[in-house]
């Protein structure tokens, strides 16, 4: 039988050049990562919802299988770990911007610490409103493991432990309240700016209570 041109596909002509490239050959060059079933995960839950994010409906739009989808993930809670891990990965990013420029001091200040995790947390929310409102419902290990961490953050600038906890939950509920309400308030016709100071005044008010109360 004659051999096959690559460059055709037809029997018995010459040529060195590789056939069109099928589906298959397409996916290889995007291979399947678990940052990409991340960032694909979000991208599904900010545009069609929390509720409709299934590991069917990710692999659609990963255009693979399911099956190839838990070779990286091994169920929907493990992606919402994965899902909650970038996010606090990208939040300890944005908190440490926040804090800009870093003021020097030999010790960590705890009201610094709740002032760039805040406004760090609502640079994420307005990036990923519907992800992020999702994460503080369903409060993966992550997510968890991450508030713990801020708490300790408290305990090493100046803090004891039960104030370092009530202070995280103050400012969680702030936070959570903060999520559900930008969506109506910006409804309403309010600006980023008005937002913004709004979210400042209701953060440094906090700040200036836990303060006379830890004096």
């Amino acid at each position: 039988m004659a051999p096959i041109d690559t460059t055709t596909g037809i029997p018995g002509e010459g040529g060195t050049s590789p056939l069109p490239e099928s589906a298959g050959a397409t996916k290889a060059r995007t291979p399947l990562t678990l940052d990409r079933i991340v960032r694909t995960a979000i991208d599904l839950i900010e545009s069609e919802g929390p509720d409709a994010l299934s590991m069917r409906r990710l692999a659609t739009r990963l255009g693979s299988s399911p099956m190839a989808t838990y070779h990286h993930v091994a169920d929907r809670t493990a992606l919402l770990e994965a899902i909650a891990l970038h996010v606090i990965t990208e939040l300890t990013t944005e908190s440490v911007e926040a804090d800009d420029p870093p003021q020097p001091r030999l010790e960590p200040d705890w009201a610094e610490v709740i002032r760039a995790t805040a406004k760090g947390a609502l640079v994420l929310s307005r990036r990923y409103p519907a992800t992020f409102a999702a994460l503080l419902r369903w409060r993966p290990t992550a997510l968890v493991s991450g508030v713990l961490g801020v708490s300790s953050n408290l305990v090493a600038g100046g803090l004891d432990e039960a104030s370092a906890r009530m202070a995280v939950r103050t400012v969680t509920r702030y936070m959570m309240g903060t999520v559900m309400g930008e969506g109506a308030s910006a409804s309403t016709g309010l600006s980023r700016e008005e937002l913004d100071e709004s979210f400042e005044f209701g953060i440094e008010a906090l700040l200036d209570g836990m303060a006379r109360r830890l004096a």
